[in-house]
């Protein structure tokens, strides 16, 4: 049995916001008119994070004060659900350190969405909306908390329902800015594309169950320690990239990531939910969760994890660079941080990974949310429309700053960043086919380091400093409903960083050590490296550095985005050195972008490699070719073949008329002319022999022969006396015949 006080309370944790999703539904307008049902999702969320709070906040402050060993705090209670047979199936509690931290960093993101929701949602929010948010929020715990493979993925698939429903909110808009989806179309893009890994990860399951004959994590876990469980090495790699196959659609790896910039289409809140705490999470905490089977199976398989994690890294991170919608921005920015938890998986374990995830759910929730905040504030999500809103927005411009220093790697997301890095580089070399990919791939995580810093210190000069380009806008700093969770996160950012610092000096208080020795072992936590560490914050500062001479406006300058010019145009009243300096650097990047070969890169960048198109193309051939092909086989074998079973049909049933006029129906005919035959015959024996002949002579013979007895009865004894005797002699001679006395 569990040491933990409040392991008991831990199936609460998404209970409460699944039961107040429903009750929000139904009577949400009645109890809070206003704010559309807000109230009741500050209830159930709120209830769920002071739960986690004391659930996984024992776990944690046992594991990291008071020295507990990490299975005798393992909180594990399950019920049964079904059984067929001798197939059973429970439902439960599965809480160790890996579900502490990550719902933790959940529940506390989806609270400060549902307070932050009153204001942003006031004018569009309603119960459906705050229903869907306490039931994306429960099923990001629930999954958290799953024991089993088929529990994971029956809220995998609830994440993946409401996304839908979110993502598509406003489905009846009419009128869409330019360049961005209709939130129908980027509802059901997000819905299908996902799909596509939910179905590897379900074959996954099964063919795991298949041979393990479980669902249970702990089970599958000990039968592979304790070497009962064997697998053919090639499927249990298939496995295992099956398994990864359905992280690859959920956390938008490519080639699956086409749907999570288009899933901006929906409310800012729901972005940074996805973003940071729900869906996307969900991939990498999948992979981790289950990461011993990758652990077990052939170093092919988290090799593959790691390419692909470091293609999606620099791609995501080199698109961010052109974009001008202010989420599309933070959408790559996510999609590339995605990236690097999945090299982490791929080259140092799960813990880097962990940790990331639990980093990045705090600044990019920042981050989003300071942008619903300039969105709200500004009146557009176009940064060239911007500017100039330090001035107007003094909370906003802070929380953002510090957010931003964290995706650029100063600050909490340095560390867990430059962990990965580290990982990288250790596996890294030149001696075998591994060690180079792995190289490409250290080399990958560094350069979008450096372009991290580059393109959100991009949106952040652009946006903040200098003059408003539309001063039409009203612009106005949000309410407190908005600015207090922006300052929470911001502070968590501050809290998490100081402390990451002060383990820097004191091993002992490391988060990434004792995330490996609270995870059981998987990977293993390097020591800090001041090389690669200050390797890493150099990188950052010339990205943050360049951005600045590029997109940084002095406060008399006037910029400018005029159509057909490959960059901004910037013009200062009185130049001094710094806006020289910024002016070269402007001018080579004007010089560059106008090449032939920065337009194709530009243009490159600007469609996200074509890989949309790519898709298009795929979807318009198999419209166009495959079923125009599909349609002729239609038409000329199977409708073909139609029409000559019709017309051997037809002379079939032609035959069977014939044969019916003229057999079956000569037969029926010929049979009724034999049955009025011997019905006349019938009748005529009836009346001539039966009627006529045998009971109209029979009468008569017995009237003759009354007719002649009465003559014999005369009345005279002496006549009776002679009949008598005549009968006896009769009756004499009849019996001496039958006896045989007399022989004939």
């Amino acid at each position: 049995m569990s040491e933990l006080i409040f392991g008991g309370f831990a199936f609460l944790i998404p209970l409460i916001p699944i039961i107040f999703a429903f009750i929000t539904i139904f009577i949400g307008k009645f109890v809070d008119k206003k704010a559309h049902g807000n109230i009741l999702t500050l209830i159930a969320l709120g209830a769920s994070l002071i739960l986690t709070i004391f659930v996984s906040g024992e776990v944690i402050i046992r594991l990291l004060f008071l020295n507990a060993q990490v299975e005798d705090l393992l909180y594990y209670d399950v019920l049964e659900w079904f059984h067929v047979g001798s197939f059973h199936l429970d439902i439960g509690i599965l809480l160790d350190p890996l579900a502490a931290v990550v719902s933790l960093m959940v529940a506390l993101v989806s609270f400060l969405v549902g307070v932050y929701s009153r204001s942003y949602m006031a004018h569009d929010g309603s119960p459906r909306y705050y229903a869907e948010i306490n039931l994306f929020a429960a099923a990001m715990l629930g999954l958290c908390l799953s024991p089993n493979m088929i529990q994971l993925f029956l809220f995998w698939e609830i994440m993946g329902v409401c996304s839908y429903l979110l993502i598509g909110y406003f489905y009846d808009k009419e009128v869409v800015p330019e360049g961005q989806p209709h939130p129908a179309s980027a509802a059901k893009k997000a819905f299908l594309t996902t799909k596509v890994g939910d179905v590897f990860l379900f074959v996954g399951i099964i063919l795991l169950y298949v041979e393990a004959h479980t669902f249970d994590f702990i089970e599958i876990r000990e039968m592979l320690e304790k070497g009962t469980l064997h697998i053919d090495p090639m499927l249990f790699v298939l496995i295992a990239l099956l398994i990864f196959g359905g992280a690859v659609g959920k956390s938008a790896q490519f080639p699956l990531h086409v749907w999570l910039p288009d899933a901006m289409a929906g409310p800012t809140t729901v972005s940074c939910l996805i973003h940071s705490a729900t869906m996307v999470k969900a991939g990498i905490f999948l992979v981790a969760r289950s990461y011993f089977v990758f652990e077990h199976a052939n170093e092919e398989a988290l090799l593959v994890v790691a390419l692909i994690g470091g293609i999606t890294a620099i791609m995501a991170g080199t698109i961010a660079l052109v974009k001008t919608d202010i989420k599309g921005i933070l959408a790559y920015s996510t999609i590339s941080q995605l990236g690097y938890m999945t090299i982490g998986l791929g080259v140092g374990g799960m813990a880097v990974a962990v940790f990331h995830i639990i980093n990045h759910g705090i600044f990019k929730a920042l981050l989003f949310l300071s942008a619903g905040s300039v969105i709200h504030g500004s009146g557009t999500q176009d940064i060239r429309e911007m500017g100039g809103l330090r001035e107007k927005m003094p909370h906003t411009w802070k929380v953002m700053l510090i957010g931003s220093l964290s995706l650029a790697g100063i600050g909490n997301g340095f560390f867990s960043k430059d962990a990965i890095i580290l990982h990288a580089l250790h596996h890294s070399g030149f001696s075998t086919l591994q060690e180079q990919l792995i190289t490409l791939i250290w080399l990958s995580s560094v350069i979008t380091a450096f372009l991290t810093a580059f393109y959100i210190f991009r949106l952040w000069f652009v946006v903040f400093p200098g003059t408003n380009r539309l001063p039409s806008h009203h612009i106005h700093e949000s309410d407190h409903w908005m600015t207090v969770p922006l300052w929470t996160l911001a502070i968590v950012s501050l809290v998490l960083a100081s402390y990451f610092t002060v383990g820097l000096f004191l091993p002992e208080l490391s988060f990434e050590h004792h995330l490996v020795d609270w995870l059981q072992g998987y990977g293993h936590a390097l020591d800090f490296n001041w090389g690669v560490g200050l390797f890493s914050i150099i990188l950052a500062i010339l990205g943050i550095l360049l951005a600045y001479l590029i997109y940084y406006p002095q406060d008399d300058a006037r910029v400018s985005f005029p159509k057909g010019e490959p960059s901004f145009n910037f013009e200062v009243t009185e130049p001094d050195a710094i806006v020289k300096l910024q002016g070269r650097f402007r001018s080579v990047t004007r010089a560059i972008k106008s090449t032939l070969v920065g337009r194709c890169i530009q243009r490159v960048l600007e469609k996200g490699y074509y890989i949309d198109d790519f898709y298009l193309a795929l979807v318009y051939f198999v419209d166009s070719k495959y079923c125009a092909a599909m349609n002729w086989i239609e038409r000329n074998i199977f409708d073909a073949a139609v029409r000559f079973t019709g017309r051997v049909g037809y002379e079939l049933c032609g035959l069977s008329k014939w044969w019916d006029d003229h057999v079956i129906d000569g037969l029926v005919r010929l049979t009724a002319k034999a049955s009025l035959a011997l019905c006349g015959l019938a009748k005529a024996t009836d009346e001539r022999v039966i009627d006529h002949g045998i009971i109209r002579n029979s009468a008569k013979g017995v009237m003759k022969t009354g007719g002649y007895l009465r003559r014999i009865q005369t009345g005279v004894v002496e006549n009776y006396a002679l009949y008598t005797l005549l009968g006896a002699i009769s009756l004499i001679l009849i019996a001496i015949i039958v006896v045989g006395v007399v022989p004939l």
